[in-house]
């Protein structure tokens, strides 16, 4: 990956450092400021990958653009087109050219779910209040507030 992005133009900075990819166990995000910025980005990479014995799974590499004009530039990958998604899901989230809208209602779907299955313990008289309570915030605030830090 650094011979890669050894010669890697960096448009995209966050808190003003240069950023071009985000890394998690086997997974690569690469960021690129355009479409030609990020056509290059996968250039470089299949080379490097290649003069190390190793290949990108173009079935399994998507690529995503935030970009209202969008050239529609087609990226290649030992000479499959790369498929480009709207949506992904990383690491539990759902990261999206729409923003955090698709995430946010995800995890509402997700919290309604785990509340109707504690109907049955809301209607039972034996399980005390402050039990109910603890299940609550265990099982149901802990999902609605992963979705508020993410």
């Amino acid at each position: 990956m650094t011979d890669a992005l050894e010669d890697h133009f960096r448009t995209v900075s966050i808190g003003g450092r240069p950023i071009t990819n985000l890394r998690f166990a086997d997974d690569i995000d690469g960021l690129a400021g355009n479409e030609c910025e990020l056509a290059s980005l996968v250039e470089q990479l299949d080379k490097a990958s290649s003069n190390f014995g190793m290949e990108i799974n173009a079935e399994k590499t998507k690529i995503m653009t935030n970009s209202k004009v969008s050239s529609k530039k087609e990226i290649k990958v030992n000479c499959q087109i790369l498929e480009s998604v709207t949506k992904f899901k990383y690491l539990g989230s759902i990261i999206s050219d729409e923003g955090s809208k698709p995430e946010i209602l995800s995890r509402i779907a997700q919290t309604t779910a785990a509340l109707t299955k504690l109907k049955p313990i809301w209607n039972n008289k034996n399980i005390a209040m402050c039990s109910k309570i603890r299940l609550l915030r265990f099982l149901v605030m802990s999902i609605f507030l992963y979705a508020c830090e993410s």
